[in-house]
């Protein structure tokens, strides 16, 4: 049995939020735990509050739009064809400036499963700030 794993554009788990539709093109489970791979479509009203992961690198690849991402130390605007490697324990935010694709890379894999832990919850509980500071806690997302 093979393992090659093919996701046609437009496919993959989706987690369709009002600022991101989000594809899952390669899970844990795709890659044996050594990375998951996301495609982000971003609209204006995007922003990540600054934020930490302890145990994950983020790899971002843009493919069109832009994107701003404050480090502690600067201010870095990715637009088509720029990459950025984000490693364990730099602190960031992000807030897209114009429609964007991205690809993210997440290594070691896993992160995508906030995603899907955000997608299970209800409004009331997606509106309680201690339920989500705990499920964020859980899947390596730690805000400052």
């Amino acid at each position: 049995m093979s393992n090659v794993v093919y996701i046609a554009a437009g496919q993959g788990r989706e987690f369709a939020w009002k600022s991101d539709d989000a594809f899952v093109k390669l899970s844990s489970e795709d890659s044996g735990g050594m990375f998951s791979l996301i495609e982000d479509n971003l609209t204006t009203e995007f922003r990540l509050a600054r934020h930490v992961h302890r145990e994950h690198a983020e790899t971002f690849v843009m493919i069109s739009g832009k994107v701003e991402f404050m480090l502690d130390d600067s201010t870095v605007v990715l637009s088509a064809g720029d990459t950025l490697h984000i490693p364990p324990g730099e602190p960031h935010a992000v807030r897209c400036l114009e429609p964007a694709k991205m690809l993210t890379l997440y290594q070691p894999a896993g992160l995508e499963k906030l995603f899907a832990a955000y997608a299970a919850m209800t409004s009331e509980e997606m509106a309680d700030q201690e339920k989500i500071r705990a499920v964020d806690l859980a899947h390596d997302n730690v805000v400052l």
